[in-house]
């Protein structure tokens, strides 16, 4: 099949994006024009210039990181925020994403301007009920509390906590959204460091929160089952490594702890030296429950849509391995038990259709 018949195939399909960060998908037109508006200083307020110094090209997972603190600048005031957020939004849609969950480090981003925890939430949560409205969208946050937030006077993983459950209706995950500190295995962690975020985990989990981690993408597999084993991780962000551990399969299969997989932000980040070598396809055949996102759409310039395409062209996977990796997301969603009835059967019933008319 011709590529653009197989793209516009896959870009009608009901998708369900599990691991997008908000702050890595914002429009660089967008962060131009709050920049010029806020009298904020960016590296170039030429397009295609900021382009060139942003987006993420080959490297480490700390270069790779590195313009997310430019992204920030324009986390500045709660109306830049909502922009921030519904545009995220309506790109997805765009995409054919029908269900998203959407990561966020509010500490981190009410950093960059001194605004509280309030500040950004509420413009998030604004930005999610504007575009909700307007599109056929259900969107959903993963919170998580910023690292060596002490050194860098951020607020603390309570306050992060605390203020998270004041938007329960949306937050449904709360966890780490990086990768554990320079990729040490949380057990080595010093007692009163690890002994803190155990602490507030658990205080998630109490409240009905659903735990992910980033782990095993840098790290070795003991990050998994550490993330698992200290936090209760109900999912894994990333988890490539896994593949180089029996045991950790193991463990992921019997406890159907699905993996948020990011196939062009592994490369981009030096997690996975090519595509060609990427684990996805030998986790999924033997039997992990993996599912396929975009981590950073304007950093890897990227679409789910064409997360779908490499997985097909680079990978070897079919159309109906595609229907199942959708399926997957969909089980693997932090939704209560009726939403997911209410999403099931409106994917299935596209999925059913859209299958009966090509085979790759």
């Amino acid at each position: 099949m011709e590529n653009k018949k197989l793209w516009n195939f896959l870009r009608k399909l009901p998708k369900v994006d599990l691991h997008r960060h908000l702050i890595g998908s914002i429009r660089l037109d967008t962060l131009i024009d709050i920049a010029i508006e806020n009298d904020i200083p960016l590296p170039s307020y030429d397009k295609s210039e900021l382009k060139s110094l942003i987006v993420a090209e080959k490297g480490s997972l700390r270069e790779f990181l590195k313009p997310l603190k430019v992204f920030g600048l324009c986390y500045c005031n709660r109306r830049a925020i909502t922009r921030i957020t519904y545009e995220a939004i309506e790109d997805a849609f765009n995409d054919g994403v029908r269900y998203l969950e959407m990561a966020v480090s509010p500490a981190f981003e009410a950093s960059f301007h001194r605004l509280s925890l309030e500040e950004v939430l509420d413009g998030i949560v604004h930005g999610i009920r504007l575009a909700e409205n307007h599109y056929d969208v259900k969107v959903n946050l993963c919170v998580g509390p910023s690292f060596r937030w002490k050194e860098r006077g951020l607020p603390s993983p309570e306050d992060v906590l605390s203020v998270a459950l004041k938007y329960k209706a949306m937050v449904r995950g709360f966890g780490l959204s990086a990768e554990t500190k320079d990729g040490v295995p949380f057990s080595m962690w010093k007692s009163d460091k690890k002994q803190e975020y155990v602490q507030v985990v658990r205080e998630a989990k109490d409240a009905g929160l659903k735990i992910t981690c980033h782990a095993g993408e840098v790290s070795g597999p003991i990050s998994i089952r550490d993330a698992i084993k200290f936090l209760g991780a109900d999912r894994i962000g990333h988890g490539l490594t896994a593949i180089r551990d029996k045991k950790t399969i193991e463990l992921l299969i019997q406890r159907n702890i699905p993996l948020e997989i990011c196939l062009t932000s592994n490369v981009k980040s030096g997690a996975v030296s090519q595509m060609k070598k990427h684990p996805f396809r030998e986790l999924f055949d033997q039997g992990v429950t993996v599912t396929i996102n975009t981590d950073d759409p304007t950093l890897c310039q990227t679409t789910l849509t064409n997360e779908y395409m490499i997985a097909i062209k680079e990978l070897g996977l079919s159309t109906h391995d595609i229907r199942k990796i959708i399926l997957n997301g969909v089980y693997s969603a932090f939704l209560n038990e009726k939403e997911r009835r209410e999403i099931l059967k409106r994917f299935c019933k596209t999925l059913i259709q859209e299958m009966g008319s090509i085979e790759y």
